[in-house]
């Protein structure tokens, strides 16, 4: 049981395989100026639905998580090396998404490090069934685009700048809660109810508050690596939930990371948009985006 808690939990609820997929073919292309050297340019379209309907399973273990939030238990007297460890199944799009949500950061600093070993797993995995040169895949997650609070990845090099870059795009269900509509109701009252329902949904997504409780309730590492998500999360917006989290109480600790991360995500927005409608236009919070970026090498 705490095998799956850990799992659903911090891999944030998402659907893994193909189903749920939005692939826009040829989502645009980027004319640099000259053409490659004469070799065929990797076809985006097709990597895309690749990533869409290829499926995998990898092995990856949690001790990068572990040393950050209680470096003891990997010592003699901690948990079994094997209670480290874990298996991961699902589309190779999925597989990014799953991968990429758990190097969430805050103003760029880590939410946590637990799937640290997934992304390289993943990357590997990814990077086998591609071709050797001429191909970058970026992932992003953000409630709304250039959020504070957001999760990127990006595996093969940069493009140069004399290529002509084709694109294609996947869209995967992030897991969080929908968020965007009832964001727009919202935008009547203003950017802070808009903020107030964007940061409620994605602490909601980051701490579903069952499967959080039953993590805090659960064996080590489980229990350890969720106060510790908790905290960090806590002590990034400004929140104190220690007592909440002591007391298993999820959905207190949920409100109280909302209502910090509400007012930081209410003034970045009017930052950005001419007025609510449109920031809660913008919101994201349900998508993983996954950009596949080809060119002749």
């Amino acid at each position: 049981m705490t095998d799956l808690v850990f799992d659903v939990t911090l891999c944030l609820l998402l659907v893994g395989a193909s189903v749920g997929l939005v692939v826009t073919a040829d989502a645009g292309a980027v004319d640099g100026g000259a053409v490659g050297a004469g070799r065929p340019t990797p076809d985006a379209d097709g990597i895309a639905a690749s990533l869409a309907t290829s499926t995998a399973t990898v092995q990856y273990d949690l001790e990068p998580g572990v040393d950050a939030a209680d470096p003891s238990l990997l010592g003699a007297d901690g948990v079994d090396s094997r209670e480290l460890d874990r298996t991961a199944h699902g589309s190779l799009a999925g597989l990014l998404a799953r991968a990429t949500l758990g190097a969430t950061t805050v103003d760029g600093v880590r939410l946590t490090h637990a799937r640290d070993d997934l992304r390289r797993q993943v990357a590997t995995r990814v990077a086998s069934e591609l071709p050797a040169r001429g191909v970058q895949i970026a992932v992003h997650w953000s409630p709304y685009p250039s959020a504070p609070i957001r999760a990127t990845d990006t595996l093969g090099p940069t493009p140069p700048s004399s290529a002509t870059v084709h694109a294609a795009t996947i869209d995967v269900p992030s897991g969080f809660p929908s968020a965007r509509d009832d964001a727009l109701a919202a935008s009547d009252d203003g950017f802070d109810a808009v903020a107030g329902v964007v940061a409620n949904r994605t602490v909601a997504g980051l701490f579903p508050p069952t499967l959080a409780r039953l993590a805090l309730r659960g064996d080590e590492p489980v229990s350890t690596l969720m106060r510790h998500r908790y905290e960090r999360a806590g002590s990034l917006v400004g929140a104190s939930v220690a007592p909440e989290v002591a007391r298993e109480e999820t959905r207190a600790a949920n409100a109280d990371l909302g209502a910090a991360l509400a007012p930081r995500l209410a003034a970045d927005m009017r930052t950005r948009y001419d007025d609510p409608e449109s920031a809660a236009d913008a919101v994201a919070v349900g998508r993983v985006t996954i950009v596949v970026r080809t060119w002749s090498p």
